[in-house]
């Protein structure tokens, strides 16, 4: 098969979780013999590659204007494919802002199936346009796709309850990282220790409740560090305020974003991987810190049990109370922590391998 993605910011991966499950069913297609073209955003890439993992790059423009960056680039990715790649007819789509230009796709006879994540214009980093767009997406990816992708069974049910439809859950795969791979060096650059600091990976936005996070560690009795991995794509009031909080407290250290070998040694060495996100679909930070046997403190949501499935610890629903009670329990109980950290590990081996998840989407693309 000739398969096309667009709709992600390009490979390599590293922004979030839709790059990461491209990056990974990619390479496992074109392992396997499929022909694997990824559209790119070219801002995005200083250094262009052609190919990664044999999978085929290129790169297009996008209009530098939040709110319309993401559709800008696909519409440029699909004028690209029709004129000089029409031979991919399976496409990937990610994003359902991005289902605006599935009847486009279609009428010049493409197979398409479109990952929508989460409920998106339910974010608060979006504006009255950008959810517009989002809503306007999703209803005409419900009627035009040949398959909605959901990562778990929340947004299943979502689009069920509101479409009507039945959508494919195909979840999220864990990166399986191992600490023992690592020299240190990352642990030494942030004069950190293994197992003694907490961690959180995410982008600084409101509905990722890092502000809960740290109002909660500052009332920790501890000496671990607060680690904090992420940023936001633009400089605004709310991640200007975590960043200021950061510098005024030496414990909490924020890093920014990390991507390959230094993100992977400061997340296997961690002690707990916290994370107080109040919108998800099966987030990939999460399965990450369970496949590197880090135990999981996260919010109560419904996305984050299925995900963690009694493998990981859930504080209740939004009760920062709770957050802070079950945080003061994994400080002082490193048995349970460690006894959650495998039970986590064999939890996402069983069942978030990428492998079979990357055979998942080449069996609905067969039955087209």
């Amino acid at each position: 098969m000739r398969i096309a993605v667009l709709g992600i910011r390009g490979l390599p991966a590293n922004y979030g979780g839709f790059e990461t499950c491209a990056e990974h069913t990619t390479k496992h297609w074109v392992a396997i013999g499929h022909d694997v073209l990824v559209y790119c955003r070219k801002s995005h890439y200083e250094n262009q590659l052609e190919a990664v993992s044999g999978v085929k790059l290129t790169y297009v423009g996008s209009i530098p204007i939040k709110g319309i960056e993401t559709l800008s680039h696909t519409f440029f990715s699909i004028i690209n494919l029709i004129f000089f790649h029409s031979e991919y007819r399976y496409i990937h789509l990610y994003n359902s802002g991005n289902g605006i230009f599935i009847p486009f796709l279609k009428l010049f006879g493409k197979k398409v199936i479109i990952s929508v994540d989460g409920i998106e214009w339910k974010r608060e980093k979006w504006g009255f346009i950008a959810k517009f767009f989002h809503k306007l997406g999703a209803n005409l990816a419900v009627k035009f796709s040949n398959k909605i992708i959901t990562d778990n069974q929340e947004v299943y049910n979502f689009y069920k309850e509101k479409f009507g439809i039945e959508s494919e859950i195909i979840e999220y795969g864990a990166k399986f990282i191992y600490k023992n791979e690592f020299s240190g060096e990352f642990l030494n650059k942030y004069n950190l220790k293994r197992q003694e600091y907490y961690i959180f990976i995410g982008r600084l936005v409101p509905e990722k409740g890092v502000h809960h996070l740290i109002d909660a560690y500052l009332k920790l009795k501890t000496n671990k560090p607060l680690v904090i991995i992420g940023d936001d794509t633009t400089e605004t009031s709310y991640r200007n305020d975590l960043f200021k909080k950061g510098e005024a407290n030496y414990n909490i250290i924020m890093t920014g974003f990390l991507y390959n070998n230094e993100y992977e040694e400061l997340l296997s060495n961690s002690y707990l991987y916290i994370s107080a996100s109040e919108l998800e679909g099966t987030s990939p930070s999460l399965l990450a810190a369970m496949g590197a046997k880090v135990c999981t403190l996260v919010n109560g949501i419904d996305e984050n049990l299925q995900t963690i499935n009694s493998s990981g610890i859930a504080f209740d629903k939004l009760n920062y109370q709770d957050l802070l009670k079950k945080w003061e329990y994994c400080e002082n109980n490193p048995s349970y922590v460690y006894e959650m950290a495998n039970k986590g590990y064999n939890h996402v081996k069983a069942n978030y391998q990428w492998e079979g998840i990357s055979k998942k989407y080449l069996k609905l693309f067969k039955y087209l």
